[in-house]
């Protein structure tokens, strides 16, 4: 049984690569460039270079493939991300669910977000699978990367309806060792240099990356076409504040945060950004998508996969011991 990973170089790609692997399952690792096979360096996967947004390099990628890991995508919060996020999240993922249902894969595991399902109303009401951020999303900018991720879902349940054989699963906001890129794990790492030192209203949903990698592997196994899974972290349901706290007390160094309000922090970070002071690297954007409360939960991962995630605190040591170890985290 061959495998294809897409997205392979990236954060939950690389730990998707190393799991498969350690099954002692054939892998092919799917890269946009030679550049980033270096991070797949002695993993024992091959790799191919191919892109979702040329369908034209897809068929060789999936030839011979019977499983395919669809994790590629990328992230963006301005107007200017607006056309790549089109390309690789909703037309990308169109192209890869065509080619693999040309080249009769028997299975697709798509990797979209919880942002898809939108924000929880209030913290004590996280969402589910049976939400969907497109229901009354009037377009609105700080929502572009989810709503990206939603239309791309909707391919993918499509392709399930058309009779490709796809699960979806839409992991939290991930944390963990390996995001070279700081793609989710950079406030982690700003708040121990002493530069974050603000919160919003809000929070998030935390998830080990290995523990969301994990939840793949049972959905590929156990997961029902068409079905939607949330791989999170129940306990990783954090307002601002309490998620610092957790990260002061795991690493022993607590620093100070203030609670502000979005409107006093846009002008701030604009003018920041044109003196190019170091700050934490958050687009407007962005400040105003973090102010809601992207709160899910993952009951029906655990009751129809087996699904299970590690202790916060573990991940939150593991998080920072890598930061440390990569020579990342500056004092």
């Amino acid at each position: 049984m061959l495998t294809l990973v897409t997205g392979a170089a990236g954060y939950i790609g690389v730990e998707m690569v190393r799991q498969l692997r350690a099954q002692g399952r054939d892998v092919r690792a799917m890269v946009r460039t030679w550049d980033s096979e270096q991070r797949l360096s002695g993993t024992g996967a091959m790799t191919v270079l191919a892109d979702v947004t040329h369908p034209e390099t897809l068929a060789p990628a999936l030839e011979g493939v019977s499983h395919v890991f669809h994790l590629a995508g990328v992230v963006g919060h301005r107007a200017s991300d607006d056309l790549r996020l089109e390309q690789v999240n909703v037309v990308g993922v169109k192209n890869l669910l065509d080619a693999a249902a040309a080249a009769a894969v028997e299975r697709v595991v798509f990797a979209s977000s919880v942002g898809a399902m939108g924000p929880a109303s209030t913290p004590e009401h996280p969402r589910s699978e049976a939400h969907w951020l497109l229901d009354g999303d009037d377009g609105r900018p700080d929502f572009r990367y989810a709503r990206a991720k939603a239309l791309g879902e909707q391919h993918a349940l499509q392709a399930a309806a058309d009779g490709l054989d796809v699960v979806v699963v839409n992991p939290g906001f991930l944390i963990g060792p390996g995001d070279v890129h700081r793609v989710s794990s950079w406030p982690i790492e700003e708040y121990l240099r002493g530069l974050l030192r603000f919160t919003v209203r809000g929070g998030l949903s935390y998830v080990d990356v290995r523990d969301v990698v994990a939840g793949m592997l049972l959905a590929e196994q156990r997961g029902g076409s068409g079905e939607r899974y949330i791989l999170s972290n129940d306990e990783g349901n954090l307002p601002y504040p309490e998620f610092f706290e957790r990260v002061g007390t795991v690493s022993g160094r607590r620093r100070a945060t203030y609670k502000l309000p979005v409107g006093a922090l846009t002008p701030f970070l604009r003018v920041s950004r044109a003196l190019r002071l170091p700050l934490v690297p958050l687009d407007d954007n962005e400040l105003r998508s973090s102010a809601y409360w992207w709160f899910y939960t993952s009951q029906k991962a655990r009751t129809e996969l087996g699904y299970g995630t590690r202790p916060l605190d573990e991940t939150l040591a593991d998080t920072i011991a890598w930061f440390k170890s990569d020579g990342y985290h500056r004092h």
